[in-house]
């Protein structure tokens, strides 16, 4: 029978250990062939721990197998089993049967060995002959009875020699007294009863020893077991920890205890001894003459602010002379009572047993009933009570009446009389509004923080100030509660609300349709999306002209400065961001920090240069840092800003501006702890995505802001977080009420009359010092070999020379491993790695992008890094059989978000509308051919902004062609003929400079 697809089945499901140990087994010759009968084949399979072979089963055809052991999968048996059978076993004929096997009897010789016993174990045949049973008895032909085979198993993992004693326990419990043995040559009996070591108080000095002996009357002690009368014994430690049973060694000092620990000794210590299952006899006379106290459930009644507290507890004596708290003793008075657990357990399940389950009395937990159950338990179960009372006298029943109609809310803010926010005045303008809130009813009034605690505990019930208690206004707290709660917490002694907490005041006075005073309502007026914001303007050396939607931008944020307020600019990507904080910076006296990514710095410098030059900016980075250089502006990553956190704490900023603010998004990072401890006058965050996975990323931003808008992080849980994950609008509408006014997000769509049909960006990226280097060694080779060839009469040559020259600078530029050989192995690219953060952004707002590269090799190195982020993409270049199919695919509305191109196959005569970014990883020096492929998106039918991003690596050849651009706009003209015009129209000192050391 052909058994090589079950075989192949087997060794494919079989984990590789399972499958190591049944070659073992093969090898040994374990397997014994059983039966062929109708495509069944079976064996037996004999391992040393089990005296019984294991029955197997293969059935071929089905590529199936089954064995006893009961182990899911191929099992170590059927694979011994398997292999067999594909050695010729049990193939062919039937088997024959097994030869027949013939009982014996075993009789146990112990032998003597130091403090341990040794085993011989000897076969007895029915002629009277004898033998010693020499390995395993499973792989003899002999039967044995129950008991020895069950030893046999226990003994199989026994190497030899004495005894460890937990076997040897288990070895005279398994034969059960019906074994034959013998004891250094003379016939003993076996036992299972376990004898116990026994714990032993002694004098000790002015203390006492507590030790553990041997139990009494012993013939022999062993290891494990012991001789009584001619009979061996397991001995028992009964539950004793090893730790304990070695410090109760007699010859040790592990348990002498002073004389002024004999109370706890008596109280304590011996009657856990006891529970652990061990006699306990007293050989001292000095330890205190207890009395035989039996233990009694006593209950204490206390007065609590939210109820009734109920506290039944054990006590002995009467008078109580003893408590039993947390599972100890605790002494009351002089005399010490022999504890008695079991009594404990006994007048515990009585008193539980009469109360029963429903009154939630648990004896040694306090318990505090709300109003409706003390008032029942006070009028109906404490006189059935069959235990005595504590406190009963100092209960008034009329703490607990409970009145009929509930406490109504009423809520008033005041203000100072006559104030006015004026433009110009928010500097000056102090926190003046006083929110006074309460609870009444026919019955009396009530605490509003009483209330919350009601309401949040789930109780129907609130005590009154003077007295009882009332029915809570259940339905206005549903509603209102969570912004009564956090208005509370934002209340300082004196009633004053923060301004921090501006939002949720008018949201609780116009929910509850109470008055709004004027200059609060004017407030929330100007947070609320900007409106009637005054019309300032950038000062005059802000040299960017702002679009109208950057200028209402830098209004809005520097009303959150003049209100002593912060917020965050979370605009869509290409918005401007960055000007528009620039402009708040430049119209603030600084010093300013500024926290961005490594990848941004240079970024900031540019436009700060640009934009308001009269800025003196510090780049905070790399290891000649300095804060003591005299700066506006201090430039900073967040791995420095965490590292440098003493530092950047021991300066007074005007401003700490989050730029990418999302890398504080985890509330339990370094990073955002670092951000919330640096000293600020104004905070503010950028961030197109300010809720990336977790709505807990909003609250660690506004920690970083203003803390405690959003209440505690666990009140953030409850109050947000828990009801917006299961659909509730109401919270969802909350929370947007709640950061609207600190929040400012417009996307391209909004604004889009105001933006150009096409925003270019240039993406300067920092290359890693390993990167750094494989550039710098391609721009010097390349520059020894121009400069040589310029120097001659061949313009031709030259310019030939440029471009090879140029094709492995902006290779090293790109990523190193595009080079040749293995120059650039091992150094990781800046450009690759920006992308992947940069695509992570633009996915999860909802943008597709198409990716540009003149080398395919380049398009080779993003796949495997889209994969990795979960990304999916499409592609095109000149190995693309179905372009219109892939075009097609990216164009649906379910199409992928990132479309992978070729310069040359993709970059003319494509319709692209889906996407709305495009990013040029190296961009062409020619802009005419990088402008032809941006027009795929930015073309009629596109119904969103479009932008374009330039991947430059800083400090390369990439911005000197740049700055060769900007310089000579009209060579653009000249670039749309061959390739080469640009090179063509630049001079000899213009293509040297393109080698030089980078700017």
């Amino acid at each position: 029978m052909n058994v090589d697809g079950l075989f192949a089945s087997i060794k494919q499901g079989a984990n590789p250990r399972t499958w190591s140990a049944g070659v073992k087994l093969s090898r040994e010759g374990a397997v014994e062939g059983v039966s062929e009968d109708d495509g069944e084949l079976a064996f037996r399979v004999r391992t040393s721990a089990r005296a019984v072979p294991f029955e197997t089963f293969l059935w071929p055809a089905d590529e199936d197998s089954g064995c006893d052991c009961g182990m899911q999968g191929p099992c170590v048996h059927v694979v011994a089993a398997v292999i067999a059978a594909r050695q010729g076993v049990a193939l062919g004929s039937p088997v024959p049967e097994a030869a027949p096997r013939f009982q014996v009897a075993l009789r146990y010789d112990f032998v003597r060995n130091g403090p341990r016993l040794s085993l011989t174990r000897i076969l007895k045949f029915p002629n009277g002959k004898e033998e010693v049973l020499k390995g395993p008895l499973s792989t003899t032909t002999y039967m044995a009875a129950r008991g020895d085979v069950q030893a046999e198993t226990l003994l199989s993992k026994h190497s030899g020699g004495p005894l460890e004693e937990e076997r040897l326990r288990r070895l005279l419990v398994i034969l059960e007294g019906r074994a034959e043995a013998t004891l250094d040559g003379k016939p003993v009996s076996l036992s299972r009863d376990k004898l116990k070591f026994v714990v032993k108080v002694r004098d000790e000095g002015e203390g006492f020893r507590v030790g553990l002996y041997r139990p009494p009357g012993l013939d022999a002690l062993f290891l494990g077991a012991a001789l009584l009368k001619n009979t061996l014994h397991p001995t028992t430690y009964g539950t004793l920890p090893d730790t304990e049973r070695r410090a109760l060694h007699p010859r040790r000092n592990d348990r002498v205890f002073s004389a002024d620990r004999a109370r706890w000794i008596v109280s304590d210590y011996l009657p856990r001894l006891r529970d652990f299952g061990l006699p306990v006899e007293l050989e001292t006379t000095r330890l205190p003459n207890l009395e035989a106290l039996v233990p009694r459930v006593v209950v204490h009644l206390v007065d609590e602010a939210d109820g009734l507290r109920v506290r039944p507890e054990l006590v002995y004596g009467d008078p109580p002379v003893a408590r039993v708290r947390a599972g100890s003793v605790q002494v009351l008075g002089n005399v010490v009572p022999v504890r008695d657990t079991a009594a404990e357990r006994r007048v515990t399940q009585q008193f539980e047993q009469v109360v029963g389950p429903r009154s939630r009395l648990t004896v040694g937990f306090d318990v505090v009933l709300p109003p409706s159950e003390a008032a029942n338990f006070l009028n109906d179960q404490l006189e059935q009570l069959p235990v005595e009372v504590h406190g009963r006298d100092k209960i008034d029943p009329d703490r607990y009446r409970i009145a009929y109609a509930p406490v109504e809310a009423f809520v008033k803010v005041a203000s100072q009389a006559g104030r006015e926010w004026e433009t110009g005045e928010g500097s000056d303008f102090s926190d003046d509004w006083t929110l006074d809130v309460k609870f009444e009813g026919p019955a009396g009034r009530a605490d509003p923080r009483a209330v919350v605690r009601a309401w949040r505990s789930g109780r129907s019930l609130v005590p009154l100030l003077d007295g009882g208690y009332a029915p809570l206004p259940a339905n206005w707290m549903s509603e209102h509660g969570a912004l009564l709660e956090e208005l509370l917490e934002a209340r300082d002694a004196e009633g004053k609300i923060h301004r921090n907490a501006t939002a949720a005041l008018v949201e609780l006075l116009e929910d509850t349709r109470a008055d709004v005073p004027p200059d609060l309502a004017k407030l929330r007026g100007f947070l609320d999306a900007g409106e009637g914001l005054p019309e300032t303007e950038p000062p005059d050396h802000f040299v960017a002209e702002l679009r109208p939607y950057q200028t209402i931008g830098f209004r809005w944020m520097r009303f959150l400065r003049d209100m002593d307020l912060h917020g965050v600019l979370a605009d869509d990507m290409g918005l401007g961001k960055t000007v528009q904080a620039l402009a708040l910076l430049t119209d603030s006296p600084g010093p300013h920090l500024v926290v961005a990514p490594t990848s941004v710095l240079p970024n900031w410098e540019r436009e700060a240069g640009r934009f308001s030059p009269e800025l003196k900016v510090n780049r905070y980075h790399g290891p000649n840092r300095s804060l003591e250089k005299p700066a506006d502006v201090v430039l900073t990553s967040y791995a420095l800003l965490r590292m440098d956190l003493p530092q950047l704490m021991e300066r007074s900023w005007t401003y700490v501006v989050l730029d990418e603010a999302q890398a504080i998004k985890n509330p339990d990072s370094q990073t955002a702890r670092a951000a919330c401890r640096v000293p600020a006058g104004h905070r503010l965050a950028l961030t197109g995505t300010p809720v990336e996975n977790r709505l807990e990323e909003l609250w660690s931003l506004f920690r970083f802001l203003m803390p405690g808008l959003l209440g505690t992080r666990a009140t953030f849980r409850d109050r947000f977080i828990k009801p917006i994950e299961v659909g509730d609008k109401e919270a969802q509408r909350a929370l947007r009420a709640r950061v609207r006014p600190y929040v400012l997000r417009r996307l391209k769509r909004q604004v889009a009359r105001d933006l150009p049909a096409l925003t270019e960006i240039v993406v300067r990226c920092e290359m890693s010092p390993a990167q750094r280097k494989v550039y710098e060694a391609v721009r010097q080779s390349a520059r020894r070999e121009v400069l040589d060839l310029l120097s001659g009469p061949g313009r031709r040559e030259a310019n030939i020379a440029v471009l090879e020259a140029l094709l492995r600078m902006r290779q090293a530029c790109c990523d190193p491993s595009l080079l040749p050989g293995t120059t650039g192995q091992g150094a990781k690219s800046a450009k690759l790695d920006r992308l992947e953060e940069m695509l992570v952004d633009l996915v999860s707002e909802g943008h597709k992008a198409l990716i540009f590269s003149q080398w395919t090799s380049l398009l080779d190195h993003v796949q495997p890094r889209l994969e990795e982020l979960g990304i999916s993409w499409v592609r095109l270049d000149g190995g693309t059989r179905d372009r219109q199919a892939v075009i097609d695919t990216f164009q649906g509305d379910d199409g992928p978000p990132v479309f992978l191109l070729s310069l040359k196959a993709g970059g003319t005569g494509l319709n692209l509308t889906a996407a709305d970014y495009v990013i040029h990883l190296d961009p062409w020096w020619n802009p005419a051919v990088q402008q032809q492929a941006t027009d795929r998106a930015h073309r009629i039918g596109q119904e969103r902004p479009v932008v374009s991003c330039k991947f430059i690596a800083a400090n390369t050849v990439e911005e000197r062609i740049l700055e060769l651009q900007e310089a000579k706009k009209e060579l653009a003209e000249l670039a749309l003929g061959a390739d080469g015009g640009m090179l063509r129209s630049l001079t000899s000192d213009e293509l040297r400079s393109l080698f030089d050391d980078a700017l």
